[in-house]
C-alpha cells in the first residue's frame, strides 16, 4: 500500500473514531426507564464500544510498529 493511500486509510479510521467518540460521549436521551430492554441495550452497546476502542487501539499500534520497522528497513 502507498503511503498516500496509508494515509489516507488512517485520517479515515482516526474520523471514524472521532464521530463514534462524540456519539459515544454525548448523553443519552432520558425516553427510557433505566431499566428498560433500550436500556440495557444502550448498555451493551457502550461495552462493545469500549471494547472495540481497546482492540482498535491496539492493532493501530501494531500497525505503527509495522509501519516504523519498514521505514528504518527502507532506509538501509
Amino acid at each position: 500500500m502507498s503511503d498516500t493511500r496509508l494515509s489516507n486509510a488512517l485520517r479515515r479510521i482516526a474520523t471514524a473514531m472521532e464521530r463514534i467518540e462524540t456519539v459515544a460521549l454525548s448523553p443519552a436521551p432520558a425516553v427510557a426507564p433505566a431499566d428498560s430492554e433500550d436500556a440495557a441495550r444502550l448498555a451493551a452497546l457502550a461495552e462493545r464500544h469500549a471494547k472495540l476502542k481497546e482492540e482498535t487501539t491496539i492493532a493501530l499500534s501494531a500497525l505503527d510498529a509495522v509501519i516504523a520497522r519498514a521505514s528504518v528497513g527502507g532506509r538501509s
